[in-house]
């Protein structure tokens, strides 16, 4: 029944954006509001993410939240709240999936390997944390995928990709090994799937790049009938792009190109393709430049059709100016950008932007101020939760009970709280 009333909002909402833009060009955009509608306690909440899972049927949201603490030698917690939307006024106790996973980051879905399944990428520079790995989740297996050595590296994201055209889908990964003494080294990976009935490990490592590749977040997609790899270096400090002469296969490494998608050193945290920022029906990158100083949310138009292999990205600072509330060495601010279509009454053309301040304590929306010129990047920015004495850290939302309102969900990590909120219109 939910269901069948968003489909019937939704004919609504594009019935009305259509008469609207025909009859009504002084109708406004309301304000956005986010209404506070539950919390829960969790000691350390770091990552959120929103999986689709089989509680009730296929369209139930799973929440699932990566915990660590810095206490050295010791391991972290990954929890889940089955069927979120059905629990978001209730008394929330999540349930624990695994104490036995170094400080996990931020949770993929797995679905390309098996239906309802997660990887949980762990480790971080953190001394006695720094021995991390690909941990594959489906129901209780937990598996590490990468083989073991005497090298301490620690993973943000995987990637899915069928690399040497077997029939089997790879994972794809960048790393890094901080030493304490010493300059950091990344490596960009993929490992080789056995093609066995069921997942189990190690897998195969083999390198793409075993020098000066990306730490932090991979992400394939197709450009002009060009497969690409986005991937960022937070340590290197690189934006790049990779594509492969021997498409669709990415194995020889003697075919892999690498271009700089901007020459500007700075912490990249944070990158994704997005389906259109600025209205002009065409695709662009969101990127999050992390720092103790002066961060700043950037967006990158991309080349013209035709030239992503050589044409200029042109780069757009939609904020800046953030971080940390105290300065120290490994605090910065802000942490990851995420694009939303916010469907509703007014007319957005454009979508607004969810930013989660990270070492800063705050939660950001911004709003595209020209919101019918696709050569214009004015945000306005807007505090829409705030913290005096926490780190806030992956902030997920979806409309989780199909209400057609989304969900958001803060992690207060030093408060031991995840915030619900309910974005709303005044």
């Amino acid at each position: 029944m939910t269901m069948i009333i968003k489909q019937i909002w939704m004919q609504l909402y594009q019935f009305i954006t259509l008469v609207s833009t025909l009859t009504c060009p002084l109708l406004t955009k309301s304000e956005i509001s986010p209404v506070l509608i539950n919390k829960f306690e969790l000691a350390h909440p770091g990552f959120l993410t929103l999986l689709r899972t089989w509680t009730l049927n296929s369209t139930s949201w799973g929440l699932f939240i990566s915990c660590f603490n810095a206490i050295p030698e010791t391991t972290d917690s990954v929890y889940s709240v089955p069927n979120i939307g059905q629990q978001l006024t209730t008394q929330i106790i999540p349930t624990r999936i695994t104490s036995q996973i170094t400080w996990p980051n931020g949770i993929v879905s797995a679905d390309p390997l098996v239906e309802y399944s997660m990887i949980v990428p762990s480790g971080f520079l953190v001394p006695g944390k720094t021995n991390g790995n690909l941990y594959f989740i489906s129901e209780t297996t937990i598996t590490p995928l990468v083989p073991s050595d005497k090298t301490n590296w620690f993973y943000h994201d995987a990637e899915f990709k069928d690399m040497d055209g077997d029939g089997f889908i790879d994972i794809i990964a960048g790393r890094a090994n901080v030493p304490l003494i010493g300059a950091p080294r990344t490596q960009l990976i993929w490992l080789k799937n056995p093609g066995n009935r069921t997942i189990t490990g190690p897998w195969k490592l083999n390198y793409l790049l075993s020098d000066g590749g990306p730490d932090i977040q991979v992400q394939f997609a197709i450009v002009d009938s060009l497969q690409v790899l986005f991937a960022n270096s937070f340590f290197e400090r690189k934006l790049q792009m990779f594509w492969s002469d021997s498409d669709p296969f990415w194995n020889d490494t003697t075919k892999l190109h690498v271009r700089h998608i901007d020459y500007e050193p700075l912490p990249y945290a944070y990158v994704q393709l997005t389906v259109d920022l600025n209205g002009d029906n065409k695709p662009d990158l969101l990127v999050t430049v992390n720092d103790e100083f002066n961060g700043s949310l950037i967006a990158y138009e991309l080349p013209p059709s035709g030239e992503i292999r050589t044409g200029n990205f042109v780069k757009h600072i939609l904020a800046s100016g953030f971080k940390p509330l105290t300065q120290a060495k490994g605090r910065g601010a802000p942490g990851e950008g995420i694009a939303i279509q916010f469907y509703s009454l007014a007319i957005r053309k454009k979508p607004i932007l969810i930013l989660s301040g990270d070492d800063d304590g705050c939660v950001y929306l911004l709003e595209a101020i020209h919101d019918n010129d696709p050569s214009n990047w004015e945000y306005s920015t807007t505090i829409i939760h705030k913290s005096e004495k926490s780190t806030i850290g992956q902030v997920t939302v979806e409309d989780v009970d199909n209400d057609g309102y989304l969900e958001m969900f803060v992690p207060a990590y030093n408060e031991n709280i995840v915030y619900i909120y309910r974005l709303m219109e005044k």
